[in-house]
């Protein structure tokens, strides 16, 4: 009657989900007692905010687990609490894949990999600027741009291409229109901008 009674304490906090750390050390005894196999390690989420870094700069790796006693990210290695949601601050002198590992009771492990790349900077648009907010039907609108890290440019709905780091399109609207300005850097990445003119 007393081993039923443990097995059943045993097997109503394993249904609980509470991991091994969370038990009291009387009831992780009976489990082991009862013969109960606990529940692996599991990483239920791994991604970092900024996958594209310019060197130096700082993203934030986050991360989530349960059934876990021990945490670890590498490289290099750092000992994180066993969270269910958790970020913690990297800063990759080059392109890194990081390694999370989580270890539960028996040994069982679970393991789960992002990777950081790290390159140029980001194209980032610093400036945009038309010749007029309001014009007639078929005046004259320049739209130019100043942008850095930029390989190309391109302005919507013109048919533009043109240098990504200074440049200008031109049109004449028949009717107000937004022009959509997009700057895209060597690895793909891109930035975007939007200006407004309305035509009387």
């Amino acid at each position: 009657m007393e081993r039923r009674h443990a097995i059943l304490i045993a097997a109503t906090w394993i249904l609980a989900g509470c991991s091994d750390a969370q038990r009291p050390e009387a009831t992780r005894k009976l489990v082991a007692t009862a013969g109960i196999e606990e529940p692996g390690p599991t990483i239920t989420q791994l991604y970092t905010t900024i996958p594209h870094l310019e060197r130096g700069e700082k993203a934030m790796v986050c991360y989530g687990v349960m059934n876990a006693r021990t945490v670890w990210l590498e490289p290099p290695r750092q000992e994180l609490s066993a969270a269910l949601s958790r970020c913690v601050e990297v800063s990759p002198a080059e392109d890194t894949t990081y390694k999370l590992t989580a270890e539960g009771g028996g040994g069982k492990t679970a393991t789960r990999e992002v990777k950081i790349s790290v390159g140029a900077g980001r194209p980032k648009i610093a400036n945009v600027t038309v010749s007029a907010l309001e014009v007639t039907a078929g005046d004259l609108v320049s739209i130019c741009w100043e942008a850095s890290n930029a390989n190309t440019a391109t302005v919507a709905p013109l048919n533009f291409h043109g240098p990504g780091t200074k440049g200008c399109a031109t049109d004449q609207p028949r009717k107000s229109t937004t022009y959509v300005i997009t700057v895209a850097g060597a690895g793909g990445q891109r930035d975007q901008e939007k200006v407004s003119v309305k035509v009387r």
